[in-house]
């Protein structure tokens, strides 16, 4: 008797059913990858649909917002919109940062550049209409004179101010003696500290050597002087030193000045921040920390016990030159 195969046999036999079965489970399998991948799809659109928004949200200049996804196909992309946003946030910060500095400039110049100015022309006038006696004239001319200095003192410094970055830029640092450059500074000051009876004392090596322009020295040297001579109520003594730590130069200059408040001592490197009462711009320690810090040092400033500040700058050391040797004391 012939046998029939399993596949031969009619309905009912165990064939068909085996591949009944299979085709359903096939058709089974598909619908499940089917619904997988629709709702992956759909997952993948609603992330990409809040990626949009975040995506106008930081185009209306929302600069905080941040795209995390649990999404391993969107997570590359999130990677890269947060640090786009990071980007701009840096820009949009710093942009910040220069408006209010603008407005600073803007605000400090009005304010500086009107009191002198208006005191000269009243001076002028006083003279002019003949409001003042004839042995008057000469001490109110003298007044405007001075009045007119200091204007012009302010529009330096504001100019010095605006041009700061690119002064640094231009300016080449060739290998200078430190110390040297101090004392011709110094020498500038003794008939004012020598007018006021202040006790000067001046610590200097024979030679420092670093790379630096000698114009940027003399800036951040007359500027903590100045400031000194000029800030320190009930200055009575004033020290100036040059010392090697390690790899670097470090000037001090302490006073012995009345105590300052917190809020100023804080405030101190900020441009156009003076404490009350005092002349100025407001701009010398902010100028002579940028420079300080340009050149690859830094400039700080702490309390003295039991009064007075003290100042400090750093500059990084030049090697010595070939068959020179190592000078400075540590």
């Amino acid at each position: 008797m012939r046998a029939v195969s399993a596949w031969q046999a009619g309905p009912g036999s165990w064939g068909s059913e085996a591949w009944w079965w299979s085709w359903a489970a096939l058709t089974l399998a598909m619908t499940l990858l089917a619904a997988l991948a629709f709702h992956w799809w759909l997952g993948l659109r609603r992330e990409l649909d809040r990626l949009a928004r975040l995506l106008d949200e930081a185009q209306g200049g929302n600069v905080r917002v941040r795209f995390h996804s649990r999404a391993w196909a969107v997570r590359p992309l999130a990677e890269r919109f947060n640090r786009l946003v990071r980007t701009l946030h840096d820009i949009e910060t710093e942009r910040r940062r220069e408006e209010t500095r603008r407005r600073q400039f803007v605000a400090a110049i009005s304010h500086d550049l009107r009191t002198p100015l208006t005191a000269v022309l009243g001076y002028l006038e006083a003279v002019l209409t003949g409001a003042v006696e004839a042995q008057e004239e000469r001490r109110y001319l003298e007044t405007a004179y001075a009045k007119g200095k200091e204007l012009r003192d302010t529009l330096d410094r504001f100019f010095e101010w605006a041009r700061l970055d690119l002064d640094v830029a231009d300016l080449p640092a060739p290998r200078i003696n430190l110390a040297e450059r101090l004392r011709q500074v110094l020498i500038e000051f003794y008939p004012a500290v020598h007018e006021r009876a202040i006790d000067l004392e001046v610590d200097l090596p024979e030679e420092a050597w670093v790379y630096c322009h000698p114009d940027l020295v003399a800036r951040v040297g007359r500027n903590l002087v100045q400031n000194a001579l000029q800030h320190a109520r009930g200055l009575s003594s004033l020290e100036i030193s040059l010392r090697r730590d390690g790899d670097q130069w470090v000037l001090k200059v302490a006073d012995d000045g009345d105590p300052v408040p917190d809020e100023v001592l804080t405030a101190l490197f900020t441009p156009f921040q003076r404490r009350p009462g005092s002349p100025g711009a407001g701009l010398g320690l902010a100028i002579s920390r940028h420079l300080a810090r340009a050149w690859g040092g830094d400039l700080t400033v702490a309390r003295r016990e039991p009064r007075g500040l003290e100042f400090t700058v750093h500059w990084p050391r030049a090697q010595p030159a070939p068959g020179e040797p190592a000078s400075g004391r540590p």
